[in-house]
């Protein structure tokens, strides 16, 4: 059985996601350590050949400018990745995991930036990042202390993607569509639709399914007198016909 994560949406339905285990993180930790010794290594090494004479020459007088200049790419490496590619570092896209907020929504420039400011006490050298573990193990939800403070955790990426597991339904031919302002809603809106569908326990809490339902409705800006859950079915239909 899986080790979930309950995230709570805007909707508030409740989606269980499967955490990144500790092994997957310090894994994904070590590839991306290993890009940045990578790269301080070629640009040393590239300075020392090029520009000075010889490594020694680096660290004499105004040279460790330059060494604090080739170190600021490195310095900001998690943040520009996880900003630039949703959440994932190099290392976390080998693993299949990535940042995701705990409340269902997108990360914010505001959310990746705290997690990667308290990094630094996280990963504090001398205890060699057993902050973090100590973290990631003892709390709930598998967050580091920059988690914590940023509401955010690591997910694992499912490797195969089938349709079930998308947005979109499988649809007969001739397919009459009745909702064109379905297309007032986002994804993370169907994604949340049909989790609450394909769950037997959402299903038959009727005050949630209205809930959900009122709220699709607002969203679309449209009145049905179809039953809560055959409107939601229709919902996601209308909106694989359309997407």
């Amino acid at each position: 059985m899986y080790d979930n994560i309950r995230i709570d949406t805007t909707q508030n339905v409740i989606i269980d996601i499967e955490k990144a285990n500790l092994g997957d993180r310090i894994l994904a930790f070590s590839i991306d350590s290993l890009i940045i010794a990578a790269y301080y290594i070629s640009m040393f090494v590239i300075f020392a050949t090029i520009f000075f004479d010889g490594l020694s020459s680096l660290f004499e007088g105004n040279n460790v400018l330059w060494i604090l200049l080739v170190s600021i790419p490195a310095y900001l490496y998690h943040f520009l990745f996880e900003w630039l590619k949703d959440g994932q570092s190099p290392g976390k896209i080998v693993m299949k995991i990535k940042v995701v907020k705990l409340d269902g929504a997108e990360l914010t420039f505001g959310s990746i930036l705290l997690r990667w400011v308290f990094r630094i006490i996280d990963m504090l050298p001398f205890f060699f990042g057993m902050v973090a573990v100590l973290s990631i193990t003892a709390s709930k939800n598998a967050q580091r202390l920059g988690d914590m403070l940023a509401g955010t955790t690591v997910i694992k990426i499912k490797d195969r993607v089938q349709l079930h597991d998308t947005v979109f339904e499988m649809l007969d031919e001739n397919y009459v569509p009745e909702f064109p302002e379905v297309m007032k809603l986002s994804a993370k809106d169907i994604e949340v639709i049909k989790k609450v569908l394909q769950s037997k326990e959402y299903q038959s809490n009727k005050v949630i399914i209205e809930k959900l339902h009122q709220k699709i409705m607002q969203i679309m800006q449209v009145k049905s007198d179809i039953n809560a859950i055959h409107f939601l079915k229709k919902v996601l239909k209308d909106y694989s016909y359309f997407a």
